[in-house]
């Protein structure tokens, strides 16, 4: 992980002689390049602390949580929905063996 200093050393340079040739200099794919910019760009200086997450990566993991939630409990619903017509199959054969 790089330190925020570095980071703002990999960007300046990156602003001077490209982000392919940062990174290869610094060994930093582009995409992260591209990723410290937009942070810095929407968050100032913060933006290149560790951890630092834009607005759309905070609702992007809450809504990946929400998600998450809704599959559980549909997961849950389809469960006692087969329990139940399981039961009631034997419940009807039952029926039909009296």
């Amino acid at each position: 992980m790089e330190s925020k200093k570095k980071k703002e050393e990999i960007l300046l340079y990156s602003e001077e002689h490209g982000v392919s040739r940062a990174s290869r200099e610094f060994n930093v794919s582009t995409a992260t390049i591209y990723s410290w910019k937009r942070k810095f760009d929407e968050l100032g200086d913060e933006g290149l602390e560790s951890g630092a997450k834009t607005a759309l990566e905070r609702e992007l993991a809450q809504l990946k949580r929400e998600n998450n939630e809704l599959k559980k409990m549909v997961a849950e619903k389809e469960l006692t929905i087969r329990v139940k017509d399981s039961l009631l199959k034997k419940n009807a054969s039952l029926k039909k063996k009296k």
